[in-house]
């Protein structure tokens, strides 16, 4: 434990946790769209309600830590009251504040007033994904060059929060999958302050395709890719034995496919990347207790219905979609 760290106490449910929140059973499903007025048509698309839905704490100012200033298209207490309700959250909105002042504790009562604010709306036992992709340079409150202030910041945060009376939020560490620019387990903010480890883990790579690549050539280094999520630097096989050794459930906060033009480094309408998925999952569903699709309707990474996905930008990818709904629609 680093001497400039938090010396507050957590009170997470991990204090008493023993096993990973997973029976071996499948993993649950979550969804993210970011349009609560298209989760309807995309479950009747898909054949069941989720069991998780998703949501971005909006970072235009700390007026939008507050549920009632957030902007739904449709109310979130009735999606919340019959499902599990995934959060994610930068630690402060960026160009209002600093990390380092996160760390010192400066802004306590917003987080608290943050927690309040779900508690309200139904969300007490929301899931809770604070600072993620630390480990990449483009998150502001990442932990890159100062992994010792992220986890102060990341102990500050959960201390405030668990102060509102009835919070029994469960907070998830979660880097991007593979080293990027840092080693995360330096950021990790220890056992007693994390309830789940999850990833972010996209089908894209800076090596989609080289020019002329065939169907052969798209499939062979559409498998390449899986293989190096897997077996990476803090891949996939590094992290689902990280949560084992901790006793944590391993999740997936936000996954999925990509477009390719997304950035020029997606692979597409790619079904493999669901199949591979899928099948990794099943081998550890001891530990592995849910996931979350990234499907933005206006985004690279939608899947679901063709008449949900409104962007122009970004091509559709009915494959996937299908795929998807095949593999983790067990009713």
């Amino acid at each position: 434990m680093s001497s400039d760290e938090s010396e507050g106490q957590p009170t997470t449910g991990t204090e008493t946790s023993g096993t990973p929140d997973s029976t071996g059973d499948d993993p649950k499903v979550g969804v993210y769209l970011g349009d609560e007025s298209a989760l309807a048509p995309w479950e009747e698309w898909f054949g069941r309600p989720v069991d998780y839905y998703s949501f971005n704490v909006p970072t235009g100012g700390w007026e939008e830590y507050l549920v009632d200033n957030m902007p739904f298209e449709r109310p979130i207490e009735p999606i919340a009251s019959d499902r599990e309700i995934a959060v994610t959250m930068k630690m402060f909105p960026p160009g209002e504040t600093t990390l380092a002042a996160v760390a010192a504790g400066d802004h306590a009562d917003r987080h608290e007033t943050f927690a309040r604010s779900l508690i309200r709306h139904g969300m007490a036992d929301a899931t809770v994904r604070i600072g993620h992709e630390m480990n990449g340079r483009w998150s502001p409150d990442g932990a890159v060059g100062h992994p010792d202030r992220f986890v102060r910041a990341w102990r500050r945060v959960v201390e405030a929060m668990n102060a509102a009376d009835g919070a029994a939020f469960e907070y998830v560490w979660a880097p991007h999958v593979g080293r990027v620019h840092m080693d995360p387990t330096a950021a990790y903010p220890g056992d007693e302050w994390v309830d789940q480890v999850g990833l972010t883990v996209y089908d894209k790579s800076q090596h989609y395709y080289p020019p002329g690549c065939g169907d052969a050539c798209v499939q062979r280094l559409r498998e390449e890719n899986w293989n190096r999520l897997v077996n990476q630097d803090f891949g996939l096989s590094h992290w689902v034995e990280f949560a084992r050794d901790r006793e944590k459930p391993l999740v997936f906060p936000e996954y999925g496919v990509a477009a390719r033009n997304w950035n020029d480094a997606g692979s597409g309408d790619n079904p493999l990347f669901f199949e591979r998925f899928a099948d990794w999952i099943g081998a550890n569903s001891d530990v592995v207790a849910w996931h979350n699709v990234w499907s933005f309707v206006a985004g690279p990474h939608f899947v679901g219905p063709s008449e949900l996905h409104v962007s122009e930008q970004y091509e559709s990818l009915p494959e996937a979609s299908r795929t998807f709904k095949t593999v983790f629609n067990s009713e």
